[in-house]
């Protein structure tokens, strides 16, 4: 595949880790000090939502990011975002690019999140968030 933004291990931005909301299993971090509206490209292939591959991809519902009626399925690193409601990250959309921008500054080694849509939210609902970044 060579989709620009596909090769995201030469990002030095960015890194995985064990969250630190408990059971979340890994989160994305940064990996060094980022600027405010610093952005990840959402890469991976398109889906058309409801439709007969959305539904043999549902193993990736929790991670699958809508754009209008299609659903992309993260291969990157955008997909190891955790949610929060004490978001440092926000979802964009422009034309047919979709990426995470950080809304402030982000301290290197600060775990990223994005707050979820409520129905991607529903697929954690047995998920404990006790802990919110602070």
């Amino acid at each position: 595949m060579t989709e620009i933004g596909f090769n995201q291990a030469a990002d030095d931005r960015f890194k995985i880790g064990p969250s630190t909301i408990r059971g979340a299993g890994l989160g994305l971090f940064a990996r060094r000090d980022l600027a405010a509206d610093e952005e990840l490209t959402v890469v991976g292939p398109r889906v058309v939502a409801e439709s007969l591959e959305d539904v043999c991809t549902g193993f990736a519902n929790s991670h699958k990011f809508r754009v209008g009626n299609e659903l992309i399925i993260p291969f990157g690193l955008a997909g190891m975002a955790n949610h929060s409601e004490v978001a440092n990250l926000r979802r964009v959309i422009e034309g047919e690019r979709v990426f995470l921008q950080t809304i402030g500054p982000v301290a290197c080694g600060e775990e990223l999140f994005l707050n979820y849509s409520p129905k991607a939210r529903s697929y954690f609902k047995d998920l404990s968030n006790s802990k919110e970044p602070g």
